[in-house]
């Protein structure tokens, strides 16, 4: 076999090989609890910034009074962190719902969600970008009124917050 031969062959056999596993990856994800839809489009879910921006509908970014308010308020508190971090302690009343194990964690909890009641969202601290991910997936199932709570559990613990710890499900 000639070199340009072996060279064909070699380009033929990584183009197959590349098809198989996208087939056998996109099959994966469709299946997969914590699939994806490469099609949703979260990144176009507006993120407010000020707190009542002329009633305009999107996710709020609130701070630590933010947050005591909307507790206060009776709204629902979602903790964005991985389950070992959840375990080691968080805010009091937070449900878990790691962004990474959306999928099995939606199962789970969201039919004892109610998407009308206000929720706010949390993780790690002000550089953790998973609880505005997390509020982006959830507003597009229809949870619009939803905020973001930027410090997260950093800010919380630092300003003296209660923590609890352990898992309460």
């Amino acid at each position: 076999m000639s070199p340009m031969n072996r060279l064909k062959s070699a380009v033929l056999q990584a183009i197959a090989l590349l098809l198989i596993g996208l087939i056998v990856s996109f099959a994966h994800n469709s299946y997969s609890v914590n699939g994806i839809n490469p099609f949703r489009k979260v990144d176009e879910v507006p993120v407010l910034s000020e707190p009542d921006p002329g009633g305009q509908e999107g996710i709020r970014i609130v701070d630590l009074s933010g947050l005591e308010e909307a507790l206060a308020g009776d709204a629902v508190l979602i903790d964005a962190r991985t389950r070992t971090e959840y375990e080691e302690g968080h805010i009091p009343g937070a449900i878990l719902i790691d962004y990474y194990e959306m999928g099995r964690y939606l199962q789970e909890v969201l039919p004892t969600l109610d998407p009308s009641r206000h929720t706010v969202v949390y993780c790690y601290g002000p550089d953790c970008e998973d609880a505005e991910l997390l509020a982006r997936e959830l507003y597009m199932i229809g949870f619009t009124d939803i905020s973001v709570y930027k410090g997260g559990y950093e800010d919380w613990v630092d300003s003296g917050g209660a923590v609890e710890g352990g898992l309460d499900r």
